[in-house]
């Protein structure tokens, strides 16, 4: 029997085995219309029993126009991280555009190497969300003169548009929220001192101490990075020998290793502990008692994003700009007044 050494299928062998042009097997594949239904579904038919796989980047290199856009972010286990790639997603498809997306899980000799993968799929532009610092990522994307987008952990000082929240604006906010039920020892766990946002939530939450007189209180945990390091930190200071009546806790991973110290300390919330979490997720108002948290605008800081982008995907140049956006205090069920007992202590 006779074989052929070709392993591929190609675009022709899809448009003979559907009994279409050559033509009509291509605009069918990259979404286009104008094709009616029971011969675009010929033409997808015979691609899945061929075994056919459209070539994006090469389809893009006829058409003259990249049409995917890189996202690096740091952290897959982080609810907002999460909901930033989906609203991205959203607004590009809705643009015709696909969105690549690589994960550096929280290390910068990562985070380069991902950049540097992305970038060779021939990327339109790039978000990038840093684990740390900058320069790296934007000497790479600049050497390749692909516009950039940078959010989340970042600051005017960037030489890049950038997008964010008001981070000590909304530290301060819950700082005082804490402070009005009668908090005093109020203990913020914050993943390291070393990230943009993460300082400026500190600084929230130190300027907000201060308004009110509790400089002595001041406490500014540094955990770590993970659920294992934050746990372990967040239970030394449970342990220590003047308990905070509150934790305000600068994340979202960080609340998690915070809610396990609080369990492995046997203590209950609200009734023993108060606890404020910087960044919202679903199952904070699924889970009793519900957590009182700060919420990032994910739709409002994706679509930011996204106008930024496009607009440097029309060729619109310009200084850099810097937005920033407010979040919401949600009060819920794990903020209480402080417990009577932790009273008659101090």
């Amino acid at each position: 029997m006779a074989h052929t050494d070709r392993l591929l299928p190609t675009l022709r062998d899809v448009a003979t085995a559907a009994g279409v042009s050559v033509g009509t097997a291509s605009k069918v594949l990259s979404g286009g219309g104008g094709v009616s239904a029971l011969r675009a579904q010929r033409v997808w038919d015979a691609a899945r029993r061929l075994g056919y796989r459209r070539n994006g980047i090469a389809a893009d290199l006829r058409r003259g126009r990249p049409s995917s856009i890189g996202f690096v972010l740091p952290d897959l286990t982080n609810q907002f991280f999460v909901d930033i790639a989906r609203a991205l997603e959203n607004h590009a498809l809705e643009h015709g555009y696909q969105l690549i997306m690589a994960h550096a899980d929280e290390d910068p000799a990562r985070e380069l190497e991902r950049i540097r993968f992305v970038l060779s799929r021939q990327v339109a532009g790039m978000i990038i969300i840093p684990c740390r610092g900058y320069e790296h990522a934007i000497d790479e994307v600049r050497e390749c003169h692909v516009p950039l987008v940078m959010a989340d952990r970042v600051d005017e000082t960037f030489p890049a548009h950038t997008v964010t929240t008001d981070s000590h604006g909304a530290s301060s906010d819950g700082t005082d929220h804490l402070i009005a039920l009668g908090h005093e020892r109020i203990a913020f766990l914050v993943n390291t001192l070393d990230l943009v946002n993460s300082r400026e939530r500190a600084d929230g939450y130190i300027a907000a101490m201060r308004r009110a007189g509790l400089d002595a209180f001041i406490q500014v945990v540094e955990c770590g990075m993970t659920a294992a390091e934050i746990h372990a930190s967040t239970l030394d200071v449970l342990k220590s020998g003047v308990r905070p009546t509150a934790l305000f806790a600068g994340g979202n991973v960080t609340t998690l290793g915070a809610l396990r110290a609080i369990r492995d300390a046997n203590l209950h919330l609200p009734d023993d502990i108060s606890l404020l979490s910087f960044d919202d997720a679903p199952w904070m108002s699924v889970l009793r008692p519900y957590l009182s948290s700060i919420r990032q605008p994910v739709e409002t800081i994706g679509h930011a994003i996204w106008q930024l982008m496009l607009k440097l995907l029309n060729g619109e140049r310009g200084e850099p700009v810097h937005l920033s956006f407010k979040a919401e205090l949600l009060v819920r069920e794990s903020t209480a007044p402080v417990p009577v007992v932790a009273l008659q202590r101090a």
